[in-house]
């Protein structure tokens, strides 16, 4: 049966701005039709042809190796995400709307951060300097939804993990790297590691400021 999308419909499905879409189909890298009144649509077997066609390509090969490396990261991980267990998205559910609007922000906002470090060596010290804040990012946006630290730490590992097994795994179309590149991983761990720092120093200080609160409340004695 033919599955044809709107222009929204297929972002979403890609993971990608729907103008970043738009100028994929203009440059006719993504096959499209248009409506009688003017409106897109894609089939979805041909955006699925898309990123397995792209994934093929080496890291830098063209201005959009980026977004698609990214893409396929998010695809792969927004799907594992919906098949998990719920005992294992628990931290997931205490979001509203808002919350889980926010969380994907930030989660994009980590993958390409990520892979822009793994990518452009050049890059990498302003990354890291950005990669911290991100992790700032993560806990205040945590602490806002009284999510614990133990279950930020978990959620964050979750996406770690899947980035990594969606960069180096045979079964994703895209493979930046093997499972045992030394290097490629410590790479990886550099940067992932700065973004828990930034986490954990950010719940921490809250844990200090909550302190230093209650010791300079004023004590009630008993009679």
């Amino acid at each position: 049966m033919t599955r044809w999308l709107t222009l929204s419909a297929a972002s979403k499905l890609l993971g990608v701005h729907p103008a970043t879409l738009r100028q994929w189909a203009d440059a006719g890298k993504i096959p499209s039709y248009r409506t009688p009144g003017g409106h897109r649509r894609f089939l979805a077997e041909d955006l699925r042809e898309f990123l397995v066609q792209a994934s093929h390509s080496a890291p830098g090969e063209g201005p959009a190796s980026e977004e698609i490396l990214l893409t396929t990261a998010l695809v792969e991980t927004r799907r594992d995400l919906r098949q998990s267990p719920p005992s294992e998205q628990g931290w997931y559910s205490k979001f509203d709307e808002e919350g889980m609007a926010n969380q994907r922000i930030l989660g994009r906002a980590l993958f390409e951060k990520a892979i822009r470090y793994l990518t452009l060596p050049d890059h990498r010290q302003s990354l890291l300097e950005e990669s911290r804040q991100l992790g700032h990012a993560y806990a205040y946006a945590s602490l806002k939804y009284d999510i614990s630290l133990l279950d930020t730490v978990r959620a964050f590992q979750f996406f770690r993990q899947k980035l990594l097994r969606s960069l180096t795994s045979s079964e994703s179309g895209m493979r930046l790297a093997t499972e045992d590149d030394v290097e490629f991983r410590e790479d990886f761990d550099a940067f992932f590691d700065e973004v828990l720092f930034g986490l954990i120093d950010t719940y921490e200080r809250q844990l200090l400021d909550q302190k230093v609160l209650i010791e300079q409340s004023p004590h009630v004695s008993e009679d």
